[in-house]
């Protein structure tokens, strides 16, 4: 009940929220593929993608407009009204939303993964509000499925509940409240580690079926991310199999399997469909979506980039230092819990690190590195509860250090 109640109050949040929300790019593409998966023409689709991001831009400026104390004067310039506005955004891409380069449509051509789960959503919700619905959703369950991993680790349902409230209510929430890829990432991201959990629990066949679908949605919807998700599971397996006691057995040795697996169809999907890979992502960066000439030696630009990067972040985070501090108290949580599942978490939230590393810019820095929050939503319920249990085993001591409780003394009298 409490786990549903969460959710449903994370809804409301993002019910009341929703006029805060600026226009995405992004969005206008995804509901043009979701709008044709459904049955329109290209030309059906563009036109009423088009509509709801319109629809969306002009309400974003109307409130700007309010909000700035200059245009409350009486003799202010009045602003264009609504109408006028939304035709203006009409007429300004009648031919698309810019960038309009093949190179850069294709990036979204080649992830069918979010319009497909998208569609039913547009269908009954329309294209203004189904993409958001959808995130919004797969959110939610990304934060039930939060819970049912700490259940499945051992913490008690009032830590558990914790992890679901702080996964809605850290950055995850935030982007999982856009109408962009985010939910169903992180959401399909929890599902993967508890696959994960699970197999390292024996629970082959549970374990199996979560993570290979978990995997296969995920590489439908973003191929980049699972591919560095599937990588670190791998990885962190491997580091299991030697460093941690116990978990030698076939559920560790078939998790390892199973996500080297998903490299490897990935690394074969991409040759074979030549998708977009690491050297576009670059050019993309540096031509600004391709609307300049493509960079001769991109790979030097992303290293110099990478320094001016993570100068500025680290800049940024002693100013203001609670993701490092959320970070590294969760893993120090995790650790102190359980070697075998601080590996698994960890590895799937550096991926948050190496994509920021891969594209460092600064506008788009919090929403990249948003992987790196699940050592944050998994550790920190696991230390508050050692915590709390350590405080209570203290109280329970007199002063002399002997254990005082009743069961105490029941079992020295055995």
């Amino acid at each position: 009940m409490l786990p549903a109640l969460i959710a449903i109050a994370y809804i409301i949040l993002q019910i009341i929220g929703r006029p805060t929300l600026a226009p995405a790019n992004d969005a206008y593409r995804y509901n043009q593929a979701a709008l044709q998966f459904l049955g329109d023409s290209p030309e059906q689709a563009h036109r009423t993608a088009l509509k709801a991001y319109c629809h969306d831009k002009v309400r974003r400026e109307t409130r700007s407009h309010g909000l700035k104390p200059e245009n409350l004067r009486d003799n202010a310039a009045p602003y264009p009204t609504p109408g006028k506005g939304f035709s203006a955004c009409m007429a300004e891409s009648a031919d698309g939303l810019k960038p309009l380069s093949p190179r850069y449509e294709r990036i979204f051509d080649v992830r069918p993964g979010f319009p497909v789960l998208a569609a039913p959503f547009v269908a009954v919700f329309g294209a203004g509000s189904g993409l958001l619905v959808t995130s919004v959703l797969f959110t939610v369950v990304g934060g039930l499925v939060a819970y049912l991993l700490l259940r499945a680790v051992g913490a008690p349902a009032r830590f558990a509940l914790v992890g679901q409230a702080f996964f809605y209510a850290c950055p995850i929430g935030w982007w999982g409240g856009y109408p962009l890829t985010e939910g169903p990432v992180l959401a399909l991201i929890m599902t993967s580690l508890l696959g994960a959990w699970w197999l390292f629990n024996r629970r082959l066949t549970a374990g199996t079926i979560l993570l290979t679908g978990s995997m296969v949605v995920g590489t439908a919807v973003k191929y980049s991310t699972f591919l560095l998700v599937a990588g670190a599971l791998a990885a962190s397996a491997m580091v299991c199999l030697a460093l941690v006691a116990g978990t030698r057995h076939r559920g560790t040795y078939l998790m390892a399997a199973l996500n080297a697996a998903v490299v490897l169809g990935i690394g074969a999907l991409s040759i074979h469909y030549n998708l977009p890979g690491s050297t576009e992502t670059l050019q993309d960066t540096f031509t600004d979506h391709f609307a300049q000439p493509d960079v001769a030696a991109p790979w030097p630009m992303l290293v110099e980039l990478n320094g001016n990067y993570w100068a500025h972040w680290i800049q940024e985070q002693v100013r203001s230092p609670w993701l490092i501090a959320a970070v590294g108290l969760g893993a120090w949580g995790l650790f102190r819990h359980s070697r075998a599942l601080g590996w698994i978490v960890l590895a799937v939230g550096l991926t948050g690190i190496a994509a920021e590393i891969a594209h460092p810019v600064d506008s788009q820095g919090d929403r990249l590195m948003l992987n790196v929050w699940v050592i944050a939503v998994v550790g920190l319920p696991l230390l508050l509860h050692q915590l709390i249990q350590g405080r209570e085993r203290v109280s329970q001591l007199p002063v002399d250090g002997t254990v005082s409780d009743s069961r105490q003394v029941s079992r020295s009298a055995h």
